[in-house]
């Protein structure tokens, strides 16, 4: 009995690891922004929800942060860093769709220090810009951060996630 307890967990334990290495590595299960070092600036980048898909309330998630003196000088990847208030007000975006921009208004996400939200829907499937530019105490900031494989979610046509189909 003993036996085929541990051979049984052995296995639930395999399918369980399988399972998660699914999770993982699945392109639904992505939720990749873009992080960029601007100045003395960690600026990271990408879509409120993703994947981000077409018809569907989203916007531009932007969080700005300080890394300290001491993790910039280790060059360590898991910075300790301070996040950046009050930029609502010194750093502009827009989001560009092929030709068209359209400006977006940053707000500070509530409770959420160094965290700033804009909101819009995106009307069709591709590839999207967030363009970033202004000051972070002093630094000018001009930045184009886009939507792709390695930075953050492509926009995805609403019609290839609707069940059932719509008659």
């Amino acid at each position: 009995m003993r036996q085929f307890l541990s051979r049984r967990s052995l296995i639930a334990g395999a399918f369980g690891t399988i399972a998660a290495a699914l999770i993982a590595f699945s392109p639904i299960g992505a939720s990749a922004h873009e992080h960029r070092t601007v100045g003395d600036y960690e600026l990271v980048v990408g879509f409120l929800n993703e994947p981000a898909v077409s018809g569907e309330l989203n916007g531009l998630d932007l969080r700005v942060s300080q890394p300290s003196a001491a993790t910039q000088a280790a060059g360590s990847d898991e910075a300790e860093a301070t996040p950046v208030e009050g930029l609502e007000t010194t750093l502009q975006a827009e989001v560009i769709y092929g030709d068209q921009k359209m400006t977006l208004t940053l707000e500070a996400a509530y409770n959420n220090p160094g965290h700033y939200q804009a909101f819009f829907i995106p009307t069709a499937a591709g590839d999207y810009s967030f363009h970033i530019f202004g000051t972070i105490n002093g630094t000018s900031v001009d930045e184009t951060f886009t939507s792709g494989p390695d930075t953050f979610s492509t926009v995805i046509d609403r019609s290839t996630l609707e069940f059932p189909a719509a008659s």
